[in-house]
This record gives structure tokens, C-alpha cells and sequence, in this order.
């Protein structure tokens, strides 16, 4: 018997025992009907019922798909640094228009269209370059921190695997088992037990998934090996002069009417150093679940602007491996996808999400391995003011900026 029938079989059995309702959303309710003190002594036919109960209460599209093909919530682009599959065509996506900049800027050069993302040459002089360095050097580098960017939603969608998945069934066929030798059993002592059961099977299933989202989280630090440090004071020529013409570029019209500063919604300047073999692995700048996730820091990642430290002969360059290769000197030659070499001065925008800050997984890219040292300065410019400790204070924009 296929599957579809013996489904369609256990149902129609079922039905002896339940009273089956059907909602607005395609789901199904499952309610006990009254028994008026009639005794049931369980058979093992109610194997088969309880699994009715349970694929009548799941909709069609998520009973089968969780086990037979991994699970959609491990599937899903949630991950800041999760390892992809580089295609030379770009994905569909559900983004729309970018935040507007200043496309008169001088030095800005577009390598590639929809999504946007240009090279901009020149963008900070040799001196800057070096100050952000050398301020860096000073202030001491640690381990780049990796953001788990998903996690709240990842939960979400395994809790709720769990509950409408093995919490139900094995609660069902506990209660099931509970009811074996008890010539007293009835209706209401099964749903009793099956609820009990059920609280404690959820509380299980949230333990197991909570540690396993600590493991998950713990193990995305091996994919990225660089170092870096924060740059919120602009007393020096470097972050200073970083900050205020990352200011020029973005365009005044991306602004709310109540910040009168663009530098309101950066992150303050970030230096990251990478030395030989250290590398950053495919992954994502915005986070899909940046509402809750990075409501303390602006909300959704917008833009993401670098600044090449500079000059790096050989290895460390940036990929975006879901684009297309550019026509541009910087491009590297023989790559199929927009491979950019690092050059000192030169600044690489572009936009992880649009401006209502949908997600655009076409932008994902990495720090390929570094053969030289490379030094790269990173602004994040936020759907929203980025208030310090991660952005900048306002004392810190009056007086410099």
C-alpha cells in the first residue's frame, strides 16, 4: 500500500475516535469525542490513530518534508558564516531598491548591477590608511567575533518541528503505553497522560535544542580566523577622515528627518587584520532576523563599506561567489565569479539588504585565505540610529565630524 493510501487508511480508522474539524489555514483539529463513561481498552490499532492524530493537526507540506530531506530551519541562509556553493548566477530574491548614495562621488566606478556594487579608488589617502593601522597596532587586535545571526528564528522553527513533530507522536504513544494492562482506562485519562507527557517532552526538546544552538554558535568561530578592534575615537586623521567621507557617500535622502548626522547610523570604524592563511568564510553582512537580533545596534545591516589598508600582492582577496566575474583591471583574471584584488586607498560598497532591509542573499561573499598581510577598515551603515557602545556618541560627531 503506498503512503498516500495507508495515511488515508489510518485516517478513515481515526475518525471511529476523533472528532476531526478543519480550520481556515488548512490544518486540522483533533478533538476526542465524548464517551459517556464508556471504558476503551487500547489496541494496536491506536498506534496507528495517534499517528492520525498527529498528521491531521501538521500541514501536508511539513509532516514528511522534516524527515525525509533535512530540516528547512538548518536549510535556511540564517547563519552570518555558514558555508555555500559558489554559482555564477545570481539567485532570485525578493529584495528591492538600495539605500540612495552620492553617485557623483569621485572615484566611484559600479562593477556590477542588480546588486549594486561599486569600487571606489582613492577613497582615503596613504596617510589614513596607515593611521587607522598604526591606531589599531596600539589599541591591540583579538579574535574577530562571529555573530550567530538567525538564532532567535532557528529555535523558532525547531521548537516547532519538535512540538508538531516527535513531542506529539512520542507523547501520544506514551500516554498509549500508560493505558496497556488499565481495564479503567478511558478517553480522558489518555488525553491526561498525553498532555503530561507532552510537557515534559517540550521541556527535553528545549534543552536539546538550546545546546545544540550554543554548538552551532561556538562552532561558526572556525570560519572566521582574522582579528580586529574598534576605532570609536576620531581624534586621529585616520577614523576621522574614514568616517567623514563614508558621510559624503551616503546620501543625506537615506536619512531620517530627526538625525541631522549620517554617521549617526554607523557602526563605529572596524580594523581587521588578516595574516598569512587566515581567511573569512562565506557568509552574509545582513541577518534576516536583524529586527530582534540587532535591534541594540541599528537594526539591519544596509551597506557595507571597505576600505583596503593596503597593498596585498598576492591572496586575500574579496569574493562574492553568487556574482558573476567584472570587467574591471581589479577583477582577478581567470575567475568566473566578481573577485576583487585588494589595493590600498581603493573602498568596496555594497548592499546586504534593501532600504526596508529585506535580506538580498545575492551579496554573500568572503575573505579569501591571505598569502600577505592584509589590513582592510569596515563601516556598516544601519537601518536605524546605532547608539554607542557600537556607534558613535554624539559628543564624539559634534566635535569631530
Amino acid at each position: 500500500m503506498s503512503a498516500y493510501r495507508r495515511i488515508v487508511a489510518i485516517k478513515q480508522e481515526a475518525r471511529m475516535l476523533f472528532k476531526i474539524s478543519s480550520c481556515s489555514d488548512n490544518k486540522a483539529t483533533s478533538s476526542l469525542a465524548p464517551c459517556q463513561g464508556y471504558h476503551i481498552r487500547l489496541s494496536m490499532s491506536a498506534i496507528n490513530i495517534a499517528i492520525a492524530f498527529v498528521l491531521s493537526s501538521i500541514p501536508a507540506t511539513s509532516a514528511f518534508t522534516f524527515y525525509i530531506t533535512p530540516s528547512n530551519a538548518l536549510l535556511k541562509h540564517h547563519n552570518q558564516l555558514s558555508a555555500a556553493v559558489a554559482t555564477s548566477t545570481p539567485p532570485q530574491t525578493t529584495a528591492g531598491k538600495r539605500i540612495p548614495i552620492n553617485e557623483s562621488y569621485p572615484g566611484l566606478k559600479r562593477v556590477h548591477t542588480s546588486p549594486d556594487v561599486f569600487i571606489i579608488t582613492n577613497f582615503l589617502d596613504d596617510a589614513s590608511c596607515q593611521d587607522l593601522i598604526d591606531r589599531a597596532k596600539e589599541k591591540g587586535t583579538s579574535r574577530s567575533p562571529v555573530a550567530y545571526a538567525g538564532w532567535t528564528d532557528d529555535v523558532k522553527d525547531l521548537l516547532g518541528l519538535a512540538a508538531s513533530g516527535p513531542v506529539t507522536w512520542f507523547a501520544i504513544l506514551g500516554a498509549w503505553y500508560q493505558a496497556q494492562g488499565d481495564d479503567n482506562a478511558t478517553v480522558l485519562s489518555l488525553v491526561l497522560n498525553s498532555v503530561r507527557n507532552y510537557a515534559g517532552l517540550f521541556v527535553v526538546a528545549a534543552v536539546l535544542i538550546a545546546a545544540f544552538t550554543k554548538f552551532r554558535a561556538d562552532g561558526l568561530q572556525s570560519l572566521r580566523t582574522s582579528s580586529s578592534t574598534t576605532l570609536d575615537d576620531l581624534s586621529h586623521i585616520g577614523a576621522k577622515n574614514f568616517v567623514t567621507r563614508a558621510q559624503d557617500l551616503f546620501a543625506p535622502s537615506s536619512m531620517s528627518e530627526d538625525i541631522t548626522q549620517p554617521a549617526a547610523y554607523f557602526e563605529a570604524p572596524t580594523v581587521i587584520r588578516y595574516e598569512k592563511d587566515q581567511s573569512l568564510a562565506p557568509h552574509y553582512d545582513a541577518n534576516r532576523s536583524a529586527n530582534v537580533e540587532d535591534k541594540n545596534r541599528g537594526g539591519q545591516t544596509l551597506s557595507t563599506l571597505i576600505v583596503y589598508l593596503n597593498d596585498v600582492r598576492t591572496g586575500g582577496t574579496t569574493k562574492f561567489g553568487k556574482l558573476p566575474a567584472a570587467d574591471d583591471e581589479r577583477q582577478v583574471k581567470g575567475e568566473s565569479t566578481l573577485t576583487i584584488i585588494p589595493r590600498k586607498g581603493d573602498a568596496l560598497l555594497f548592499f546586504p539588504a534593501d532600504q526596508n532591509g529585506n535580506f538580498d542573499e545575492r551579496t554573500e561573499h568572503e575573505g579569501c585565505p591571505a598569502v600577505d598581510e592584509k589590513w582592510i577598515a569596515r563601516i556598516w551603515r544601519h537601518e536605524d540610529r546605532v547608539n554607542p557602545p557600537f556607534g558613535l556618541s554624539d559628543e564624539t560627531m559634534q566635535q569631530y565630524l
